[in-house]
């Protein structure tokens, strides 16, 4: 009497729905959002923009959300993602007129903290603003970039190259 049983309808619609609804989710079409790759190299201390960017499309949550206008903390290579780790405050830009060089930097210095030059055996002293920080390689030389005034800039990169020049960074 088991073959005059009717077929498990029921049974079947339920499997076919469950199958239906997980080929649904594993294959639907992911949701994209706009973010912005570098066109060419763009060097730290540089203002991030349409100039220098592309807009590429990416599924949503690969990258942190990020806003032009923004500078560049780091030299972004050419082709890379523009990532929220490597830009800083529009204040990281070097003010117009100001010369920017590689120094060596106290731990803990961030882009655009206000920085006082001090050069060794003369009582001169600049004023400067941190463009690039130094990292977190403790095993890196500890340079960064700074902007210096125009009036100083070459008495600060002759210390700067004979050893006789120390930074010294604003508390926050």
């Amino acid at each position: 009497m088991i073959w005059l049983q009717t077929p498990p309808w029921g049974r079947w619609a339920v499997a076919t729905l469950i199958a239906a609804v997980s080929l649904w989710i594993e294959f639907r079409p992911e949701e994209m959002t706009p973010h912005p790759f570098a066109l060419d190299d763009i060097p730290a201390g540089t203002i991030i923009d349409d100039s220098n960017t592309e807009t590429r499309m990416v599924p949503i949550g690969t990258f942190t959300r990020v806003d032009l206008g923004q500078v560049a903390r780091i030299t972004i290579p050419a082709g890379d993602p523009v990532l929220f780790s490597q830009l800083g405050n529009a204040g990281t830009a070097a003010p117009k007129g100001w010369w920017s060089l590689e120094m060596p930097l106290p731990l803990g210095s961030r882009p655009g903290d206000a920085a006082l030059i001090v050069l060794l055996d003369s009582d001169q002293i600049a004023d400067a603003v941190v463009i690039e920080d130094p990292g977190d390689d403790p095993l890196g030389a500890g340079t960064g970039l700074v902007a210096v005034e125009a009036g100083k800039a070459p008495d600060v990169a002759r210390a700067a190259g004979e050893g006789r020049a120390v930074v010294m960074i604003a508390p926050p």
